[in-house]
Parts: structure tokens; sequence; C-alpha cells
């Protein structure tokens, strides 16, 4: 089973845990804080809890056999393994262990990996037996909401542009928000509104390049200026890593007009329309709006998940060239596309 850090709170909250957790992605923060949580739920005592930070493949026949000791005067025992490269002795031990794992014991380990490789034994094994949890970077939206939602745990109230404004300049990382919101918090003082005045004075970590850039040219249709930044894009990283994101970016853009469209089709004034769809410092929103349909809108989304699915399931496919082809047909115009 595949669960995300939000689904693994709620049943740990619950009392309830599993016989393993395999976690993955990419927000390492979110990952340890997953696992201080869990620790804090569970309640082991010194002689139920053992973790091992060591080399792993030195300490995987050690970590089994604690995996397989009963608790002492209580329910369940929890064993962590910390290291995020387990190489495949290591993997292989815990594979065999999961097979028939002990019903007493909660496994957890760590990943740097996005997600489990569909030919690696350990993380099937994983799902078979227990969950693998995915910390996947947060999305803009998700961003603005936890930033808000943290900022008033801290007795403040953080406007959603201000939010945007932060999460645009900053990335999505939360272990980058988190400092940057702490940081706006003290800066603030007494204040209790944070508004976008106090960000730019604030922010100490800017990205060398705008994270949400993708998003907007493809929704200006500009074929050259797309292609040049996706070249920028893919200089510096590996495909993969470029191109889910980039479908994403693509994707939620397409979302946020479809929305905009039908709720002024409603008859919401563009002001109350900016703010539910979250529609901050772009000016061009809705002069771009009004020159597309909602028919292109649709059949562009679906372009978009078609593409998706077959990344996912066709691993000969070349992810550069599917995307870059993606673009240019989401920039060719509609009467182009109907003769093509």
């Amino acid at each position: 089973m595949e669960l995300r850090g939000a689904d693994l709170l709620a049943e740990w909250k619950a009392g309830k845990f599993r016989p393993v957790y395999y976690l993955f992605g990419e927000e390492s923060a979110a990952k340890a804080d997953a696992v201080l949580k869990l620790k804090e739920l569970f309640k082991a005592d010194d002689f139920n809890l053992r973790e091992f930070t060591g080399e792993p493949n030195s300490q995987a026949a050690a970590a089994v056999t604690e995996c397989l000791t009963l608790p002492v005067f209580a329910e369940r025992r929890l064993v962590i393994v910390c290291s995020p490269k387990l190489p495949a002795e290591a993997r292989a031990a815990f594979a065999e262990y999961l097979k028939s794992p002990s019903p007493t014991t909660t496994l957890v380990l760590l990943s740097e990996d996005k997600k489990p490789d569909r030919k690696d034994a350990l993380g099937a094994a994983a799902a078979a037996a227990g969950a693998v949890g995915i910390f996947a970077p947060l999305s803009l939206d998700e961003a603005v909401e936890r930033l808000t939602a943290e900022a008033k745990k801290a007795g403040k109230e953080l406007a959603s542009e201000a939010a945007a404004l932060l999460a645009g300049e900053a990335g999505t990382d939360w272990s980058i928000l988190a400092g940057e919101l702490e940081k706006l918090v003290l800066f603030v003082g007494k204040e209790a509104k944070i508004g976008t005045e106090a960000v730019n004075p604030c922010l100490g970590y800017r990205k060398s390049a705008d994270p949400w850039a993708l998003e907007r040219l493809v929704l200006s249709r500009d074929l050259k200026t797309c292609l040049v930044h996706l070249r920028e894009l893919f200089a510096d990283a590996k495909p993969e890593d470029v191109v889910f994101r980039s479908l994403a970016q693509i994707r939620g853009g397409f979302l946020k007009q479809l929305k905009a469209k039908r709720m002024l089709k409603a008859g919401l004034p563009q002001r109350d329309i900016e703010v539910r769809a979250r529609i901050f410092y772009d000016r061009d929103f809705f002069p771009r709006l009004g020159r597309v349909s909602e028919e292109r809108l649709r059949r562009d989304l679906r372009r978009c998940l078609e593409v998706e699915a077959d990344l996912k399931s066709k691993s000969w496919l070349d992810a550069k060239l599917e995307l870059e082809r993606l673009v240019v047909e989401l920039c060719t115009p509609s009467s182009k596309l109907a003769a093509i």
C-alpha cells in the first residue's frame, strides 16, 4: 500500500501501526518529522526502541534480529533503520524478513529515492507487508496552505499573497520555507498580520530561477520561449526530475484557467476569482484566459494526463522528448491542430 504523509499521520494518531513503513521522497525534512512523530505516538521505551544509524550492510542482520525479538513489558517494538541508502545486501535481508514479519514489531526504513523502483524486491515486500510512504515536494497551493496554517499557530495572519510570494521565491521545500517563515514572524514583531511588504526584505533564500515560469510560458502559448526555458531546465538536472514536476505545473496552470473561466461564467468578480484560484502577481492571467476556449483547456488537460500516464507505464519512452512534443502541441493554435 502507498500512503502520503498525512495518511501515515492519521493512522498513527488512530493507534494503527503496520509491520513496516518504507519512506520515500525528496522531502527529507518531512520524512524526518514523520519519524519523530511516529516515535512520539508509538511511545516505545528504551527496551522497545532500537535505531540503526551505521553502515547498513553490517547492521542489517542485527536489525532483523531486533525485529524478531519480542517486546519487553509492552505490546510492540519499534525498529528504525536511518540509512537513506540501503545497498543490495541489506535490501535482500530486509526483503527476506518481510516475507513473514513479526506481528509485534514496526520496522521503519528510509530512502532518498523519489519512489520505489518497480524491480526492487524490498519496495514490493514493504508495500505488501505494510506501507510505502511518499513524501513528495509540496505543490504551490499546499505550500501556501501550510505556511498560512503554521503562521496561525505562531499567532500571525499570513496573507495568501505573501505566502504565495514566499513559496514562489524560495521554492516549496518545507525545510527552507519553515526557516523563512520563522524569520518573517520575528521580522514583523508584534504585528498580527504579515503582508507582501514584509517578504522581500526578510527573504534570505532565493531560487536562481522562477519555479513557476514554465507554467506562465505555456499558458501564454509562447513556443520559442518555452523550448528555450525547457533547455535550461534540462541542462542541470536529470530528465525524470524535470519532466513530472513540469507536467504538474502545466496541468495546474490549465486547471487554474478552467476554474477561473467557469467562475467568470457564474458571474464572480475578478478579485474573488483571484483569491479562490490563488492567482497572484500575474497581470496577464485574465487577458490570456479570454483568448482560450473551455473546450481547448479540457483538451490540453487531457493531453497532459495522457502523456504523464504514458511516461509512467512505458519505460522505453524518452521523457525529455515527450515533454518537448507536448509543449509544441500545447503551444500550437487550435486551427492548426485541427489540420494535423
